[in-house]
Order: structure tokens, then sequence, then C-alpha cells
């Protein structure tokens, strides 16, 4: 028996003999009419929320069984979870009107999220990353709050829980912050890097920190190397987490390092730049490391994208994107990515374009398109947070 049946909440279909109303005798001889409630229930709560919302209109008894709070709860557990892109758009005025909103792949849509509740942090310092949402804690506290973004093992746990770590050794803002899943000795732990940053009473900040959630506690590294002195921010920085590795780059030199977790050195990553690279950004796409970048080509400016052979250590062009899909965007850009979808956003603009590719790495091909405005739902707003996550969400 269901959680359902048991509370009373949901009760079991009716039997071809009963009375009941004109629409439930037309179900009776259809199959989908005679399944108990319980039955239904499990089944809708497995559709992703385009489908679902579709189903709700079939009758009035598949309405009745999906509008319960038992629902929404049983389809966040059993329901597809979609790799989405999450704008949050703080309102400094007043808190409550602070709105999140999550881009639905399947009916190219942005849905209100439920309210979020983020923790006290220092100014500018919420910000989002692959794999992960995260702040640097109040004025003198130098504790990173963060939020896993996608969790094999709690893939609810994006809407309900935030870690906060013990004060780090080095006060700073603007790192350049990654996070490692399936770490530790039973695969259910990860460890969340902190490279890099503006120093509080410091010219420059060099120090790379991680913190291992299984002992809870935060592990000193080999700090950055010389190259990135005076450009330690995430500013000029980028940088990921890939098989057990670090790598970060400065974006506009074409500077990469990379720091093995098991030797705890860093070696650097030698490359041939890609032509007429103006800048880039580097990322992981199902454990391979990507590298995204403007580009001048001979028709004009492009984002071009690349992936990592690592058996002849050389970059294979994957797509690109230009023409009116580009010109959408401008120049100075941000990535993000989840899964196999690579998302793509005007940098400092709080109100920009936002386009999404999907990129194959197998086929080497990429489709660009642009996504709808999310800047004129809800609020006023004055800054967004922009960030990438695998969350199922109820109609």
């Amino acid at each position: 028996m269901t959680p359902f049946a048991a509370s009373g909440t949901i009760s079991r279909g009716r039997s071809m003999g009963d009375n009941g109303s004109a629409e439930e005798k037309s179900l009776s001889g259809d199959p989908w009419g005679q399944l108990g409630d319980d039955m239904l229930v499990y089944i809708l709560a497995r559709l992703p929320l385009s489908p679902l919302k579709a189903c709700k209109q079939v009758c009035k008894r598949w309405q009745a069984v999906t509008n319960t709070p038992e629902f929404d709860i049983l389809h966040k557990q059993l329901g597809e979870q979609q790799p989405r892109l999450v704008c949050y758009r703080t309102n400094h005025l007043v808190r409550s009107k602070s709105q999140a909103f999550a881009y639905d792949e399947e009916s190219r849509t942005w849905v209100t999220l439920p309210p979020m509740q983020f923790p006290s942090h220092n100014h500018g310092s919420l910000a989002g990353a692959s794999g992960l949402v995260y702040a640097i804690a109040g004025p003198g506290d130098n504790k990173l709050t963060y939020k896993l973004t996608r969790s094999p093992s709690s893939p609810s746990s994006f809407l309900e829980t935030w870690c906060k770590t013990p004060v780090m050794g080095f006060a700073r803002h603007a790192p350049v912050v990654s996070v490692a899943l399936g770490t530790g000795r039973t695969g259910s732990g990860h460890k969340v890097v902190v490279a890099g940053g503006v120093p509080d009473y410091e010219p420059d900040h060099m120090a790379v920190e991680v913190f291992d959630s299984e002992t809870g506690a935060w592990e000193v590294y080999d700090p950055l190397p010389d190259e990135f002195s005076g450009s330690s921010s995430r500013l000029w920085m980028s940088g990921v987490v890939c098989d057990n590795k670090l790598y970060m780059s400065l974006i506009h030199s074409w500077t990469i390092y990379v720091l093995d977790f098991s030797t705890r050195k860093w070696a650097p990553v030698r490359l041939q730049r890609p032509r007429g690279l103006i800048y880039h950004h580097i990322m992981a796409i199902n454990g391979t490391l990507v590298v995204a970048g403007l580009c001048e080509q001979s028709g004009g400016k492009a984002v071009n994208v690349w992936k990592l052979n690592s058996q002849t250590h050389s970059l294979i062009q994957v797509g690109s994107m230009s023409g009116e899909v580009f010109a959408s965007l401008g120049f100075s850009l941000n990535f993000l990515v989840n899964e196999n979808l690579l998302f793509v956003f005007r940098a400092y603009i709080k109100d920009g374009a936002r386009v999404v590719g999907e990129v194959s790495l197998e086929d080497c091909t990429t489709e660009w398109r642009v996504l709808p405005s999310v800047s004129s739902l809800g609020y006023r707003f004055d800054t967004m947070v922009t960030f990438c996550t695998n969350i199922n969400i109820s109609p």
C-alpha cells in the first residue's frame, strides 16, 4: 500500500459496477480508467513537466490526483531530473520579491521556482558554477556556504540543503570555485575547490584550498603558479575539476595549468592556441575537458567549441556559433555547462540575451538557439545570479 492510500488522501479507483459520473463511466472501458488512483499517481509522477501539464487536462480525475501536495513531493522524487539553467534575480529593496526562474528545455519556457532562501553573505559573493551555487559568508567570517546543484545520491537536495564550511584559511573575494562529485572511499562524497581570489588585506592571492565533505575540513594545496600573479580573480581566470584534476587557465593569455589531486603537483598544459582566439573558458562535459572561446575569423567573430583529445593532447573543434544567434549576444560572454547543454550569456549585463547549445562530442556537432527573455518576467530586480542544475519541477 502506498503512502497515498494509507493516508486516505487519494482513494482507490472505482470498480466497473460503481455508480459514478458520465466521465468516470466513459473511462471504465479504457485500461487507464481501470487503474487505481495509487497506481495512476505513480505513473504520472514519473513524467517530465510538459507532458504532465498536458495530462492534467485529460479528465477531472487525472487533474484531481495530480493537484495535491503529496503528488508534488512524489513527482520531485520520481520525476525525470532535467538539466536546467536557473536565473535568480535579487531585489535589494524588497527581498521577498527576489525570484528564481528555471528554463525548461522541453517546453522551451521559463518556469517560476518556489521561493529560495539564501544565507547571509558578502555583497557580490553569491555566484554560480557548473555543479554548485555558492557564497562567502558575512564580513570577517570567511566561511564558504554552498549548495550542490546536481547530486546523484540526492536529486532534491538543491532545493533543501545548504552546506556551511569551517573558516577558510584565507579571506578572499571572487575566487574560482569548482566541485568534484563521487569522491571518497564510498564514492558518495564531494570536494569543493577554491582557487585564487582577491584578498582582503594583500595585493594578490594565489592560495588553493579544498574542502572535503567526508572529513568536514579544509586542506591547503600548493598555490597557483606564478603566471597567475596579478590575475587571480574569477574575472580573469577559468577553472574546472575534471577526472580528479583541477584545470586552471588565464582566459586571455592561453596559460593553462593542471593540479593532480593525487600528487598535489601543478603541471603546465601545453596545447596549441586556436587561431584567432580572443579569450576562452574551460569546462567539462561528461568527463571530457572542453574549451569554448570567442574567435576572430575571416567571416567575423564567432564562438567556437573544442574538446581535448587525451591521447594526442590536442584540441578538436566540435562546433561554432555565428550569424544571428551570435549577434544577439555581444562580445563579453560567460559560459555554463550542464550535461551536454552549453549556456552562453552576456557578462556583467543583468538582462542580456541567453543562448543554449546542444553539444555532441561524439559527432562533433553543436545546435544553437536563443532562449526567450527572462528579463520581462516577475518583479523588477537589481542583480541576477545564473547557474545550472538538474532538478525536477512540478507544474
